[in-house]
């Protein structure tokens, strides 16, 4: 667990059990493994997701085969948090954070898509997570590339 967490609202054991669940995301998302998501994805089928890739998935399911997919052709390390923010409101929580990591495209050179390359970089985090059957479940996540570049109008 990152130890530059800011956490505003919720118990120490939601926000703890919340940190669990990002944390067990993010150990599932460096090896595409998609039987580690049921535990901590909600099972709501019109849960809404997107990917870094600039697609929208809808369900555990559709991203299920993104990561079948992806496990078999792209290969990335430990994604490394920091600057991770939880706000916990009643039974709904809110997880962002910028993240380190690298990718390499391993599938078949015809199948690279015309987006990747293979680079270290940081990325940014949202998921929003609701307390279901007594346990934190995600149910939205947010993922785009961070930029290094300046800042339109320097702000």
């Amino acid at each position: 667990m990152p130890d530059n967490v800011h956490d505003d609202g919720g118990s120490a054991t939601d926000r703890s059990r919340i940190l669990e669940v990002h944390q067990a995301y993010l150990d599932a998302n460096s090896t595409f493994d998609w039987k580690a998501l049921r535990p901590i994805w909600s099972d709501d089928p019109t849960n809404v997701f997107f990917n870094m890739n600039g697609h929208t998935y809808v369900g555990l399911e559709h991203w299920t085969r993104l990561w079948q997919y992806y496990g078999e052709r792209l290969e990335t390390g430990q994604w490394e948090p920091f600057d991770v923010k939880v706000i916990v409101r009643g039974d709904m929580a809110v997880v962002t954070c910028h993240r380190k990591t690298k990718t390499r495209w391993t599938g078949a050179p015809s199948e690279r898509p015309v987006w990747h390359v293979d680079k270290s970089f940081t990325s940014r985090s949202t998921m929003v997570l609701l307390k279901q059957h007594g346990d934190w479940k995600t149910v939205h996540v947010h993922f785009s590339e961070a930029r290094d570049t300046p800042r339109p109008g320097n702000i």
